[in-house]
């Protein structure tokens, strides 16, 4: 039967004989990939807005009307193109009806059940065509219309059930077949998709082996045996050394071995060349890539192709030695020998052209290169030459396409190897080959190399050479010359080499004596950088100014002076030269740890060294102020100190995406504020101020407490007391924030101390204030409302709106915590409702709208709640701060629950908590769990109730709400007493403070304060 639907990939309906991927809008097609995940079954409606509308989304006011709509649409579709699928849609739910062997997904469980028959009878053969007619029917990512929680569930366990096991299916039957080579090239590419896969790792031990390739499965078993014993995964390791016990260790086992093909009598008496550099041992981590090479060098039966492919890497990554390892290995295929040439593109001679290559083959083939003058003729003698011959031609160290494009036409008849630490992109873009890209060595790979290397000194200190491995980064030329270091210094233990590698200069030029000179990793990089033009040189150094591995064509075009588009054409041309990577970000480029230390090492011979630094620091420093200016419009900038003339920053378009910039550049703002102290302390301390409060919004407190103690350093050494009190007092916030209040206490009274003698009365009144709000934190209410009174008529006459709604929302949330002060909290809420509207700030404002609204629930007094709430509701889109929005919903889910619709009730009770999740915070999730366990447990579900309520007790026991955790535990012992009972709606706004990720769903685990 014909396969109508297809969710293995974007939603496809079969349309005129052809798979349409466009045949509706976005959201038909959502709806219908939710339903063909479950044919024939309905869907309540909120399981399907569950599937379809992400978080962000919000789920539609009315799910009924919305999906019927959809639904319309479908049955739109399927009249038209004549596929037979009915879908209704009622108040009981949504239902698609339809053969499910029209869905590709059942047709993908149908076809691999025919192939294991198959193999049960054993016609591997067979099965072995109907498993890959089956792999063949995933065409991308399944339901990669969805990006739901729901969706994302459905994928995991369909790849781990279902994927996984039909690619370890069709593996082990090309073992079955004797196609060895094609089960190491397909393990090749499921290692890149599915790392870390145990079946496919027992898998290709076998493989390997059987592909005459035992070296290589024995340092893959070693390698992968050590990283499962070194994460503890026993069981695994137990597992894989089973299989390479059973397939390598055993004497008696006989291993089906692939018989070289019979040479032809003629061509025994034809000239063979065999010019290959020696052969190397050690290509531990190069597995993979040896697989890629032969998949890309042969067909369906072994055989060489006709084909040219490109292996490129940076400096010193071992692209040489993977061709010449790969040539020793494939040569045999190949009757009339492997020539590997040296086009001198990385060097100081003169370069190879592409009559000196033809000369030199021509040579090799023993033929008079006299007797022909013309350099066409010779071309097309070569050429004629090898169309009669089956060989292997290496062109290594390639410059350019131009240094080899005129040979490729000769070589049509060969196999072409171009290995070339430039990536030749007008090559790729007319000839299109296979390129292989040769990363540096995984961290496993390269301390294994260090100690087969150095010995039994490395082996008796293992931590020494995994630092050793990690200042390497991978780098085999790096890892060569540290290996040769450590033989030469028979006394110096690893972890005493690490440490004197960790100066530069010394790292840099390790390999520069003896007989090895021009070695040493800074002569393998110069050679890359001595080929760039001025202006990429430059560029290239302006990296090194940079503390941190990333950065944007806007850091360093503001370093350069010159406009970001020439700028962004050198760093391409540097990516080019795997001087720099291009991660998946348009705009963002990645130096690796050892080149940007090189880098670092030319800019100070910069002749504006110092003013390149400034620019560069100062711009990280105006992005962030234009971020601040549109999150905190109301919050008044510390001291600005004095900068240099610049271009205008990039600008941002809305508050999010400004801190979506915050928080992207989250490393190199820390770096940049840490380079910048002692050098620029008006940057070092108002950059990392400024980025903490953008930290504190997403709840990254140890970032806020790096950053704020960098700051306090930098104030401090300016003498900076204005400034100074503030970061004492925001790092006293963030610890009280993260549960640390003996040090919150510590910074606040010190912060307190600097106010007061300095005569700083704002800073004195708001150190106060947040004073008040450790102990509240503390779970000491009733001091925390005795602080509040006696400092709430100061923040008054100050006549500053934003402050003092702060602290009579906080004062009304203490009296509420301590009892029995309802009437005096409402009336403080209201304040505070009015000082924030009059400050204009919309998070706040929606703040205070969710606490008054959650004590007027708490009152019965819904009608006034359900205004608040509604007013709050009204300015998400204008804040989209996520902590305040779970408060938000949190008090939405009690009010709709007091209210009597629990479906509304449990839609914001699971986005409340879905929203502390991500905010990672625990009194916050505490709050949504109570809620969600109300509901739950009125509509006849106590046993999870239950679980939700003793989860939440335990997260304000953690957090010292004490009231609130025995609150929740006598309420849990009269339900276990009396059946169900509903707790008090109310619930405080009380802060709340990071946690660990929990999972997804409500779930339930371990949760930390």
């Amino acid at each position: 039967m014909e396969i109508a639907f297809g969710i293995l990939g974007q939603t496809a309906m079969l349309m005129h004989g052809n798979v349409d991927v466009n045949w509706a809008g976005p959201r038909p097609r959502q709806v219908l990939t939710a339903l063909l995940t479950a044919p024939n079954r309905r869907l309540s409606l909120d399981v399907v807005v569950d599937w379809v509308w992400q978080e962000h989304e919000g789920a539609p006011q009315d799910a009924l009307s919305t999906l019927h709509q959809n639904a319309t649409k479908l049955r739109q579709a399927f009249d038209k193109n004549t596929v037979p699928a009915k879908v209704s849609v009622s108040k009981a739910g949504c239902l698609l009806e339809i053969e499910p062997a029209l869905v590709d997904h059942f047709g993908f469980e149908a076809t691999m059940d025919r192939a294991r028959r198959f193999r049960e009878r054993g016609q591997h053969d067979r099965a072995l065509v109907e498993a890959l007619s089956a792999l063949r029917l995933c065409r991308d990512e399944p339901l990669a219309d969805l990006r739901t929680e729901r969706a994302d569930a459905w994928r995991a366990l369909w790849e781990r059930s279902t994927w996984i096991p039909a690619n370890a299916f069709v593996v082990a039957e090309y073992l079955a077949t004797g196609k060895a080579d094609a089960a190491v090239r397909r393990l090749a590419e499921l290692e890149q998709a599915h790392p870390g896969e145990l079946s496919f790792e027992k898998l290709k031990i076998r493989a390997l082996v059987e592909a005459d390739q035992p070296a290589e499965a024995a340092d893959f078993f070693r390698a992968t045996y050590a990283r499962y014993r070194e994460a503890g995964e026993t069981r695994a390791a137990d597992e894989l050394r089973a299989v390479n016990d059973k397939v390598l260790m055993r004497p008696e086992r006989v291993m089906v071995r692939r018989k070289p093909a019979p040479l032809d009598p003629a061509s025994q008496s034809e000239h063979v060349i065999r010019h290959l550099p020696p052969d190397v041992d050690d290509v531990a981590g190069r597995v993979d890539l040896i697989a890629l090479l032969d998949a890309y060098t042969t067909d369906s039966a072994g055989a060489p192709k006709r084909a040219a492919v490109v292996v490129t890497g940076g400096p010193g990554v071992g692209k040489t030695t993977l061709a010449a390892k790969w040539a020793h290995r494939a040569e045999r295929r190949y009757r009339h020998g492997a020539v590997m040439l040296d086009l001198r593109g990385d060097s100081q001679a003169a370069k190879a052209d592409a009559g000196e290559i033809v000369d030199t083959l021509l040579s090799l083939l023993d033929f008079p290169v006299d007797q022909v003058v013309n350099p066409i003729a010779r071309a097309a003698k070569l050429s004629a030459l090898l169309a009669r011959r089956s060989m292997l031609v290496i062109l290594d160290n390639v410059r350019s396409s131009d240094q080899v494009a005129p040979l490729l036409g000769v070589l049509s008849s060969c196999t072409v190897l171009i290995v070339s630490r430039w990536r030749l992109k007008s090559l790729s873009a007319k000839l299109t080959p296979p390129v292989i890209t040769v990363f540096p060595l995984a961290d496993q790979y390269s301390s294994a190399l260090l100690t087969r290397r150095i010995g039994h000194r490395a082996r008796d200190d293992a931590e020494g050479v995994e630092e050793l491995a990690r200042l390497c980064g991978g780098n085999p030329l790096a890892l060569t010359l540290v290996a040769e270091r450590a033989i030469s210094r028979a006394g110096t233990r690893m972890r005493t080499l690490a440490s004197q590698l960790r100066d530069a200069d010394l790292f840099l030029d390790l390999g520069d004596e003896g007989d090895w000179p021009g070695m040493s990793l800074r002569s393998a990089f110069a050679l890359s950088y001595q080929d760039l033009e001025p202006a990429e040189r430059r560029v290239f150094a302006l990296i090194g100014l940079h503390p941190s591995a990333e950065m944007t064509t806007a850091v360093i075009a503001a370093a350069d002076g010159r406009p970001a588009s020439e700028v962004r054409r050198s760093l391409d041309i540097l990516v080019a030269a795997h001087l720099i990577d291009h991660p998946a970000d348009l705009d963002r480029y990645r130096v690796h740890d050892l080149l940007h230390l090189y880098a670092a090492s030319l800019a100070t011979q910069l002749s504006d060294v110092d003013l390149a630094r400034r620019k560069m620091f100062e711009f990280y420093l105006r992005v962030v102020i234009d971020a601040y200016r549109l999150q905190f419009p109301h919050k008044e900038l510390l001291n600005l100190p004095p900068m240099v003339r610049a271009a205008p920053t990039p600008g941002f378009r809305n508050v999010a995406e400004a801190r979506q910039w915050v928080l992207r550049e989250r490393k190199s703002l820390m770096a940049i504020s840490a380079a910048s102290e002692g050098v620029l302390n008006g940057i070092s301390y108002l950059l990392p101020a400024m980025a903490s409060e953008f930290f504190l919004l997403q709840g990254r407190y140890p970032d806020a407490v790096e950053g704020l103690t960098i700051a306090i350093r930098a104030a401090t050494a300016q003498g900076d007391m204005n400034s100074l009190a503030s970061c004492l007092n925001d790092l006293g916030v963030v610890h009280m924030l993260a549960g640390a209040d003996d040090a919150a206490e510590r910074c606040l009274l010190r912060a307190l101390e600097l106010a007061d003698a300095h005569g700083i009365a704002i800073g004195g009144v708001t150190t106060r204030l947040n004073l008040a709000r450790v102990h509240f934190h503390a779970g000491r209410a009733a001091e925390a409302v005795e602080r509040y009174r006696k400092v709430l008529p100061a923040v008054r006459a100050l006549g500053e709106p934003m402050l003092c709604a702060s602290a009579e929302h906080r004062f009304a949330d203490a009296l509420l915590e301590m009892g029995g002060h309802d009437e005096e909290a409402l009336a403080l809420y209201r304040e505070a409702v009015r000082h924030r509207r009059e400050a204009g700030d919309a998070t706040e404002l929606m703040r205070a709208h969710a606490a008054l609204g959650a004590l007027l629930v708490r009152l019965g007094r819904l009608s006034e709640a359900s205004e608040e709430c509604a007013a709050g509701q009204a300015l998400i889109e204008a804040s989209q701060d996520l902590p305040t929005v779970m408060k938000l919903n949190t008090v939405l889910a009690q009010l709709r629950h007091a209210e009597g619709d629990a479906r509304a009730a449990l839609r914001h009770a699971h986005l409340a908590v879905a929203l502390a999740n991500r905010t990672r915070h625990a009194t916050g999730r505490a709050r949504a769990l109570s809620a969600l366990a109300a509901v739950l447990c009125e509509h006849g579900d106590p046993d999870d109730a239950r679980e939700l309520w003793r989860e939440a007790a335990e997260l304000y026991r953690g957090r010292a709400r004490l009231a609130k955790a025995d609150a929740i535990e006598t309420l849990l012992a009269e339900l276990d007493a009396h059946g169900p009972l509903v707790p008090a709606a109310r619930e405080g706004d009380g802060d709340t403070v990071a946690m660990p990720s929990p999972h997804l769903r409500i779930v339930h685990g371990d949760h930390r304060s």
